[in-house]
């Protein structure tokens, strides 16, 4: 048995970007990732500081 063709509640809600134009987001800048860096440091999160 499948879904009926002509259920409106089968389809279930309309995607979030339904209409939109989404792209791609921007790499981060030299500057944020220092930032980044300095404040892992500065908190002294060795493991998270790995990452960046």
């Amino acid at each position: 048995m499948g879904i009926a063709q002509y259920d409106p509640t089968a389809l279930g809600p309309p995607a979030w970007n339904a209409g939109r134009k989404v792209d791609v987001k921007k790499p981060l800048k030299q500057r944020q990732i220092w930032a980044i860096r300095f404040f892992l440091d500065r908190e002294g999160r060795l493991r998270d500081r790995c990452a960046v």
